[in-house]
C-alpha cells in the first residue's frame, strides 16, 4: 500500500471514529442497516422490523437514548428473540460502542454461535464491515470468540467456564438462553451473578436476558420476568376491536379452538376464539393484529427492569401457524395420556413460553410451618434420646443444625446456629467446639450431649474441614462428601485421605465418610410429610425463623430425559438458599454413625433410663442425703473434658467373670 493510500485510510476510519453517532433507536438502525444472509435466517435480505412488530419496543428499550437498564424476554420458539439481540450487537458496534460479552450456555454453543450468527452480522452488512475487522486466524485481534471493532471489543463467553466469565469488564451484556446455563461453574457460583459482576463499573450499563422457560420454581428466566415489570403484548380483536393478549386457553372458553366431528378435531379448522365477543378470530387477521399491538405492563414500575412474554401463537404468518400449534398441542396430549409427558412438556415451554409444574418430590414450606410446637429452641423436649449435628460450610460462615432422635427415628429439631466467620481462621472453628461440646437442657432435667458432627468438606475449605475432623475423631467428628448418584447407601464406608511423604495413605489420618445425598433427601422429604406424633416423624419448635422452612424444602426432585431415557435429579429452585437441608442430612448421616438404625428396644430403654429421672412416690418419706450422695451430684470440675456423647453407643456384651476353684491359686 502507498503511503498516500494508507493516510487516506487511517484518516477515514479517524473521521469515521469522530463523527457524532446517528441518534437512532435499534429498531430504526436495523431497519436501516441489518442484513440478514441466508446462513442464518429463512429469509435472507434487509431487516424488517414490521415483520416482527412486537420486537420493536424490545429492541428500543436496549437504544443508547433509553434510561432501561436491563431488559428481560420470556419467549417461545420461532420469534427472533435471538436475532434482536444480534440487531443490538450491530448497533452498539455502529452507533455506540463499548466493550461487549454475549454468553451462551456453553463454550461448544459459544463458538457456534460466532460462526453461525455473529461472523455473518458482521460480514453481510455494509455497515459493520468497515468497523468490525475479517476474522482472519493470524489476527490477534480478531478470534472465534473476540471481535475487534473501533471503539470496543465483543467477547463470546460459555455460562460453563469461569474462567470466559471474568475475562475483562462490559458495558454490555447479552446472555441468551439462560434456564440452560449450570446451576454452578466450577465451583464459583452462579455464572449470571459471575458475568453481571463484569458490568459492575459501568453506571450506564445494559443487560440482555433472554430464554425459553424450563421448569417452574426453578427457572431463571422466569424469575427475572417475575421480578419486571411484566409485560405482555396486547392485540385487538378484528371483530370488536377490544384488546386482549393471547393465550393459548385449553381450559378456557376463550383462546385456540378447532371444530370436529366424529373422526376427531378438524385441525384445520383452528381459529382464535375472543374472549370479549366470543367472534372467531381466523389467522389471516393475525398480520393486522400484530401490526396494531401494544405492550401493556401488569406491574408498571420505574425502577424494575423491563419484561416481556411472547408465546408462538404471535408467530409471524410463514412461521408457526395456528393449525401447527393445535396438532402439536393433540399429539402431546396423546403422548401424555400413555404415559410419555416429554412432549407436553416441551410444547408447554417452547410454544406457550410457560414453564412446567414438574409433580416430582416437594413439600411446600407453608405445611410445615403450620406444625410447629410449643417447645424453645436449644432444649431438647420429651421422646428425644440422643442428638447428632450437621455442618455445611460456606466461605465466610459455618452453619450448623443440631437434631435430637428418639424411637422410631422420630427427629426433633433442636438448635440452629450459623457461625459467621471464614473457615481458614481458628477462631470459626473455635466457635464451633463450643457449641459440639455444649450441654443442652432436656426437657426431663437433665443434659443432652451431641453424640456425632457431620461437617461438609466437599465444597469450600476442604482442607481446613480436614483438620478439624483429623484431631476431633475420638470426639465423632467426621468429614463428609456427599455424592449424587442414585441409590447409594447414606453413610458409607469411609477411606483414608491423608497421605505421607511418600505418597501412602495413612491409616491413623483423617478419613471422609462418604453420604448418599439424593438417597437421604427422598427419606427426609417422604419423612415430612409424616404427621406427628409418631415413628419417623418431624418436629420443629416454634421460635424456629421462617427461612429454616424455606431451606428446607428449597429441592425438589425432578425427570430429566437422557437421550430419551428418564433420570431423576434433587434441583435447587432459583433464588433460594438450601443449607438447612443439607445439614439435615448431614446430621442424619451422623445419627446412623451414632447406630440410631440398629439400637433395639432395650437399648432406647437404657439411654432414656440414664436422661429421664425415676419418678418418685409423692407419698413415700423422704430419704435423707449422705455427704457422698452430695459429692456425687456435684458438677465436674471445669478442668476435666465432659464426653461429646452423654448418650452412648450401643452397650458391648460383658464376658462373664471366671470364677477360681483351684485350692492351690487360693
Amino acid at each position: 500500500m502507498k503511503p498516500a493510500d494508507a493516510f487516506l485510510l487511517v484518516d477515514g476510519v479517524f473521521a469515521e471514529f469522530m463523527r457524532p453517532p446517528e441518534s437512532l433507536t435499534v429498531s430504526e438502525w436495523s431497519d436501516k442497516y441489518r442484513f440478514l444472509s441466508g446462513k442464518a435466517s429463512s429469509e435472507p435480505g434487509p431487516w424488517r422490523t414490521e415483520r416482527t412488530p412486537y420486537l420493536r419496543e424490545i429492541m428500543d428499550c436496549l437504544s443508547a437514548r433509553s434510561g432501561i437498564e436491563e431488559v428481560v424476554l420470556m419467549c417461545g420458539a420461532q420469534l427472533g428473540k435471538t436475532e434482536s439481540g444480534n440487531n443490538w450487537i450491530g448497533y452498539i458496534i455502529d452507533v455506540d460502542p463499548g466493550p461487549i460479552m454475549a454468553v451462551q450456555p456453553t463454550i461448544d454453543l459459544a463458538k457456534r454461535y460466532s460462526q453461525q450468527r455473529i461472523g455473518p452480522l458482521l460480514s453481510h452488512s455494509p455497515r459493520l464491515v468497515k468497523k468490525a475487522a475479517e476474522n482472519y486466524s493470524r489476527d490477534d485481534a480478531n478470534t472465534t470468540f473476540m471481535k475487534d471493532f473501533i471503539g470496543g471489543v465483543l467477547v463470546l463467553s460459555g455460562a460453563n467456564s469461569a474462567k470466559s466469565l471474568r475475562s475483562m469488564p462490559v458495558r454490555y451484556l447479552f446472555m441468551d438462553e439462560i434456564d440452560a446455563y449450570p446451576l454452578d461453574v466450577d465451583g464459583e457460583g452462579d455464572p449470571i451473578a459471575l458475568a453481571e459482576r463484569r458490568t459492575s463499573n459501568f453506571p450506564n450499563r445494559k443487560i440482555l436476558k433472554v430464554s425459553t422457560p424450563t421448569l417452574r420454581g426453578f427457572s431463571r428466566i422466569e424469575s427475572a420476568y417475575l421480578a419486571s415489570d411484566g409485560r405482555r403484548y396486547h392485540v385487538a380483536c378484528p371483530h370488536c376491536d377490544e384488546y386482549q393478549a393471547l393465550e393459548f386457553g385449553a381450559d378456557k372458553p376463550y383462546g385456540l379452538k378447532c371444530r370436529k366431528n366424529e373422526n376427531g378435531p378438524l385441525i384445520e379448522t383452528t381459529h382464535y376464539i375472543c374472549r370479549h365477543c366470543g367472534a372467531e378470530i381466523e389467522e389471516h387477521h393475525k398480520a393486522a393484529m400484530l401490526a396494531g399491538g401494544k405492550w401493556v405492563a401488569s406491574r408498571p414500575n420505574e425502577g424494575r427492569p423491563a419484561g416481556f412474554h411472547l408465546s408462538s401463537l404471535y408467530s409471524p404468518l410463514g412461521w408457526v401457524t395456528w393449525a401447527e400449534i393445535m396438532k402439536d398441542w393433540i399429539d402431546a396430549r396423546a403422548a401424555e395420556k400413555s404415559g410419555d409427558a416429554t412432549r407436553i412438556k416441551t410444547f408447554t415451554n417452547t410454544v406457550l413460553a410457560e414453564t412446567w409444574e414438574d409433580q416430582g418430590d416437594r413439600v411446600a414450606e407453608h405445611e410445615l410451618t403450620r406444625r410447629v410446637e410449643d417447645y424453645a429452641l436449644g432444649t431438647a423436649p420429651f421422646g428425644c434420646l440422643a442428638l447428632s449435628a450437621g455442618i455445611d460450610v460456606q466461605p465466610d460462615r459455618l452453619h450448623l443444625l443440631v437434631w435430637g432422635w428418639g424411637r422410631g427415628e422420630e427427629a426433633w429439631l433442636v438448635d440452629r446456629k450459623v457461625i459467621s466467620g471464614s473457615p481458614e481462621e481458628q477462631a470459626t472453628w473455635d466457635s464451633l467446639d463450643e457449641i459440639l461440646r455444649a450441654p443442652f437442657p432436656h426437657a426431663s432435667g437433665s443434659h443432652l450431649m451431641i453424640g456425632a458432627a457431620a461437617a461438609d468438606s466437599g465444597g469450600h475449605n476442604t482442607q481446613a474441614v480436614y483438620n478439624y475432623a483429623r484431631a476431633r475423631m475420638h470426639r465423632h467428628v467426621l468429614a463428609i462428601k456427599g455424592s449424587s448418584q442414585p441409590n447409594k447407601p447414606i453413610l458409607g464406608k469411609p477411606s483414608d485421605i491423608e497421605v505421607n511423604h511418600r505418597g501412602v495413605k495413612i491409616k491413623s489420618g483423617a478419613k471422609l465418610w462418604p453420604i448418599g445425598t439424593d438417597t437421604a433427601k427422598a427419606l427426609i422429604y417422604g419423612r415430612l410429610r409424616l404427621p406427628p406424633p409418631g415413628a419417623g416423624c418431624f418436629h420443629f419448635p416454634a421460635a424456629v425463623p421462617g427461612e429454616f422452612f424455606e431451606q428446607l424444602t428449597a429441592e425438589r426432585m425432578v425427570t430429566k430425559y437422557i437421550k430419551g431415557h428418564p433420570r431423576h435429579e434433587w434441583v435447587k429452585q432459583v433464588g433460594r438458599r438450601n443449607e438447612d437441608l443439607d445439614c439435615t442430612v448431614y446430621a442424619y448421616a451422623a445419627a446412623l454413625y451414632l447406630g440410631i438404625n440398629r439400637w433395639r428396644q432395650a437399648e432406647w430403654d437404657k439411654i432414656e433410663a440414664r436422661i429421664q429421672p425415676q419418678v418418685r412416690d409423692l407419698f413415700a418419706p423422704p430419704q435423707q442425703q449422705t455427704q457422698s450422695d452430695t459429692r456425687a451430684e456435684q458438677p465436674a470440675p471445669d478442668h476435666i473434658e465432659q464426653p461429646l456423647a452423654m448418650a452412648p453407643l450401643p452397650p458391648v456384651k460383658q464376658q462373664a467373670r471366671r470364677t477360681v476353684r483351684s485350692g492351690y491359686l487360693r
